[in-house]
């Protein structure tokens, strides 16, 4: 168009020379690179020289497409090269975070080898550039290699000066992991957790069933990860001072230990209150049934276990042989069919001598038939620990203790833990010398108590009812001993329970009344014949010759029978006959019973008046589930519909079904005679 209105060459070449020093200074303030300014500046300037001559020498067609050529052209170069430049410029970016975080991570590892040469005195370290940093946010792992000559040994001891040249909170800190196997001996792992992950309490997680062969879990470590121990292979010792929560912490492992479908739990508990929680919710609310399997909280019930035990191991060694040959294993295989044993003691020195001499035999024994046993004690000296337990028990778990030689005594050849780490209530430090981790590492326990959380939240909702919710989720999958190892117990397995009901709910007599329990447990209590004596179950029974009378080696058992989960309706009661009359009534029957008819057709099998404890645990084991009325009130509704017949000394009869006779037990009942009064639920 220029030369259309007459311009002159002289004003076009000026133009052009102004234009391309504009672009040239435009590329200079942006950094471009030398190239990318050249090229700009060619492009104006043979733009300024053909504009120059076409308006000295006048347009032609000719012309005015060498000009259209030569601006495509240079429209092209500068689009090239502005692509190029910006992806040198991004380039060149990344050269220079790579050259900066280069010499972060330099300064990182001199800041480490300057850190351990101070502080441990260890020259010539050299940390890892890669970082795990935590999924939790609350600190990371750094990997260093020590010198050839050196290992994890070097570093103990120095967790706690090492967090305080890390300027690392109380609650956090400092711990050392000396990796796995295929680890090299001078490489070593450091974790450092820059929050206090042991502030406030975690709820104990879903009630989920689990199995003995994998870690129980107890709690959170600072990495967010669950920490475990694997019970089925192993035992623990937890040391902790009076109000560190040693019970607490067992009530937790307790919960894991109760989720396996595969592990019997035995308490050897005299303070009773380690079990009480796991036993309650059957004994005075007759949920489910009692989670932990046998609560021994008498110093005879005490040794009862521990003759139990020892006649299991030598059962088990022998009566599997073959099954381990079988399968090729060494160690008997925990499954339901034949579960773990899991023996927990609470307070060692609190054991009499005979049982803690019977509990070293099968810690030394038990191994290979998946008996073990775990401890609690206030020190973790010989007058609280023997040596058996000490050197066999490669569990250990520390709660805060008064002294931290009692810790470096719990973890002698590992160091003791940063004592700052203990700030609140819940803070362990865990350690396994056979399935890791292998040094003592933090972590807070998981609470189960609702005093933990504030109240009205929902932690503290779901803690309230925590217990009671276990025994409704986890009795179905609770294991029965095998019989093998049943047999092999005797009557101290298989009567536990009408002992231990008078020990846990009787006064310090052994005394027990029916208000101390609930109503099903009572008449079941009551149904049971009185179990042999310690002391004849002890050895501890002579005739009048002063002679020792033998044990009996049978008897009628004390079982608590599996109570159905689910409230089934009364008018259509499925029946899961267990015993011989109760199967055979099931057999006769066209359809399923209800509650009435079955209690009727129960009565009137035993063939005389009978009191309702005698009938009740028939109606449970053919299926009977309370549904919101007790049996009694069950059986005072029968009297006054005139199907039952009561006898003034509480006995009941069924009125012949054939031909409505009633037995001569006594005038027929009214409302008057109920002194318990009907029930609250009204009978439909």
């Amino acid at each position: 168009m220029a030369p259309l209105v007459d311009i002159p060459w002289v004003a076009g070449a000026g133009a052009g020379v102004i234009c391309t020093a504009a672009a040239v200074a435009y590329e200079q303030a942006r950094g471009s690179w030398r190239r990318v300014t050249v090229a700009r500046a060619a492009s104006w300037l043979s733009m300024t020289g053909w504009l120059s001559y076409t308006l000295a020498e006048g347009p032609s067609l000719l012309k005015m497409a060498f000009g259209g050529a030569i601006w495509a052209t240079g429209a092209a170069v500068n689009i090239g090269m502005d692509r190029w430049g910006e992806e040198t410029k991004a380039a060149e970016k990344e050269l220079d975070r790579r050259l900066e975080q280069g010499q972060e991570i330099k300064g990182a590892q001199d800041a480490w080898a300057r850190l351990l040469e101070d502080v441990c005195g260890i020259e010539g370290a050299l940390a890892d550039p890669v970082v795990d940093k935590w999924a939790s946010g609350a600190g990371e792992t750094v990997k260093v290699t020590l010198p050839a000559h050196l290992n994890i040994d070097a570093l103990r001891g120095y967790e706690a000066a090492l967090a305080g040249a890390l300027h690392l909170p109380k609650g956090g800190g400092v711990s050392f992991n000396a990796g796995g196997p295929d680890v090299p001996r001078n490489v070593v792992f450091i974790a450092l957790t820059r929050k206090n992950m042991m502030s406030g309490a975690i709820p104990y997680p879903k009630l989920t069933p689990t199995t003995i062969n994998k870690p129980v879990g107890f709690g959170i470590i600072g990495n967010g990860a669950e920490a475990g121990l694997n019970l089925k292979d192993e035992g623990f010792i937890a040391i902790g001072a009076q109000g560190s929560g040693k019970t607490a912490l067992m009530k937790t492992l307790g919960l894991g230990l109760v989720r396996c479908c595969d592990a019997i739990v035995i308490d050897l508990d005299t303070s009773a209150k380690m079990s009480a929680v796991f036993v309650n919710p059957y004994l005075r609310h007759g949920i489910g049934r009692p989670l932990i399997d046998w609560p021994a909280t008498t110093e005879d019930e005490c040794r009862l276990v521990i003759q139990a035990a020892q006649a299991a191991i030598a059962a088990r060694k022998t009566e599997y042989a073959d099954l381990l040959e079988d399968e090729d294993v060494d160690n008997l295989p925990a499954r339901p069919d034949i579960p773990a044993i899991h023996i927990r003691v609470d307070e060692t020195k609190s054991m009499p001598d005979d049982v803690l001499a019977g509990l070293d035999f099968i810690i030394e024994e038990g191994r290979s038939v998946n008996v073990r046993v775990s401890n609690t004690g206030l020190r973790a000296t010989r007058e609280y620990i023997t040596g058996t337990m000490d050197e066999l028990t490669p569990g250990r778990i520390g709660l805060r203790t008064n002294n931290s030689s009692e810790l470096q005594m719990l973890f002698p050849d590992s160091g003791a833990p940063d004592m700052a780490i203990f700030t609140d209530p819940g803070t362990v430090a865990y350690m396994s010398t056979t399935k890791g981790p292998f040094q003592p590492t933090p972590a807070k326990a998981y609470a189960t108590m609702a005093e933990a959380f504030t109240e009205g939240s929902d932690d503290y909702t779901r803690m309230q009812s925590l217990f009671m919710d276990a025994a409704r989720q986890l009795s179905d999958i609770r294991p029965d001993m095998d019989p093998i190892t049943a047999k092999a117990m005797g009557l101290a397995w298989s009567q536990r329970w009408a002992r231990i009901i008078p020990n846990l709910r009787g006064d310090a007599y052994g005394n027990v009344t029916p208000d101390r329990m609930h109503e099903s447990v009572w008449e079941l209590y009551s149904s049971w014949e009185t179990p042999a004596s310690y002391d004849l179950l002890l050895g501890r029974a002579t005739d009048s010759d002063g002679d020792p009378i033998a044990a009996p080696l049978s008897g009628k058992s004390a079982d608590i029978p599996r109570l159905s989960e689910a409230l089934i309706d009364e008018d259509e009661l499925e029946r899961a006959a267990q015993q011989e009359a109760a199967i055979e009534l099931a057999k006769a029957s066209q359809r399923p019973k209800s509650n009435d008819d079955l209690a009727i057709e129960l009565f009137a099998a035993q063939g005389r008046p009978v009191k309702p404890s005698e009938v009740y645990p028939l109606m449970v084991r053919a299926g009977y589930d309370k549904s919101g009325r007790t049996f009694r009130d069950l059986c005072a509704k029968l009297g006054l519909q005139n199907r039952l017949v009561k006898g003034d000394d509480g006995t009941y009869a069924a009125v012949s079904i054939e031909c409505d006779e009633v037995p001569d037990v006594g005038r027929v009942p009214g409302p008057e005679d109920d002194a318990d009064g009907r029930g609250d639920v009204p009978h439909e």
